[in-house]
């Protein structure tokens, strides 16, 4: 499934050379490749395997937003770590795909807050 982590103040986007810095810093075993293929809207794009779950992942070209495509849990911790990119001051949403449930990541949360925004609704 495709979860989501968004924000909605444009102006404000987590820079392209910021969240490529924060993934090889926290995920070094991350595949990490800039602007893939012809997708216009891809910008960073990335792979993480944790065990036996997998991640593909992409941030939106303006930083507002990243794309996660793996199971609850690892997406979660993708979401939560995102939270730390952003301004505190800024909402940032966690939703799936079809916005079948959304929620706030607010700072201090935990892995298991993130996946009650989806399992909860």
């Amino acid at each position: 499934m495709t979860y989501l982590a968004l924000f909605e103040d444009k102006s404000r986007g987590v820079r392209r050379s910021d969240l490529i810095a924060a993934l090889e810093r926290d995920w070094p075993t991350a595949v990490i490749r800039e602007r893939h293929g012809s997708q216009e809207f891809r910008d960073v794009v990335w792979s993480y395997t944790d065990d036996s779950q997998e991640l593909e992942g992409y941030s939106h070209m303006d930083g507002t937003c990243i794309y996660l495509d793996s199971p609850l849990g690892l997406a979660a911790r993708f979401a939560l770590w995102f939270r730390g990119l952003v301004a505190a001051d800024i909402d940032l949403v966690f939703c799936d795909d079809g916005y079948s449930f959304d929620g706030i990541i607010e700072m201090g949360m935990s892995v298991d807050d993130v996946i009650a925004i989806a399992t909860d609704s």
